[in-house]
């Protein structure tokens, strides 16, 4: 079983300007900007045929060029924060070329939970009790004007990722897509 999700990789400069804003925020267990992506399906522990099956439909799947910006930071976990984020901006593009995939995935097998789709990067995984809250919703209000250049992704990558103490690990499987 191999623990996989199908993301976008940022350029560069991307993932610098996100590091910059990582490091005005009051938190501590930060992600490093190696492992900044913007997750379009998460296919979990599966199984390597699977993951075989999918590689091959991945191959005939057109992979659309995308302009996306980051704008804004945000918080997942209502009551009991436990992801500080930066969202990416609103996007048909981008919601189609998501929702294309979860069906090509759902055809290859994968059961696939049905839930709404909040494009964005993970910065730091929070843990209750390691950050004062009034002072992130603060510094999330105060970042609230942030933004990123505009960036184009023409490729799609296969991701495992390997969970370890210290956080996860990913690496690239596969690559779909031209540059």
């Amino acid at each position: 079983m191999i623990r996989a999700f199908l993301a976008l990789e940022l350029p560069a400069h991307i993932r610098s300007q996100l590091v910059l804003q990582q490091y005005l925020l009051p938190v501590d267990r930060r992600v490093p900007p190696e492992n900044f992506h913007i997750t379009l399906v998460f296919l979990g522990d599966s199984p390597v045929h699977q993951l075989e099956e999918l590689h091959l439909a991945l191959s005939q799947f057109p992979i659309p060029p995308l302009q996306l910006q980051i704008k804004g930071l945000g918080l997942f976990g209502k009551d009991k924060p436990h992801n500080l984020h930066a969202v990416v901006a609103p996007d048909a593009a981008l919601s189609r070329f998501q929702a294309k995939l979860m069906t090509l995935a759902r055809g290859c097998g994968f059961a696939l939970p049905s839930r709404r789709f909040r494009p964005h990067v993970t910065l730091s995984y929070l843990r209750a009790g390691s950050f004062d809250r009034i002072e992130l919703e603060s510094a999330i209000v105060r970042d609230a004007q942030f933004r990123t250049d505009l960036f184009e992704t023409r490729e799609l990558a296969l991701f495992r990722s390997v969970l370890r103490p210290d956080g996860a690990e990913h690496d690239v499987l596969e690559r779909y897509g031209s540059v």
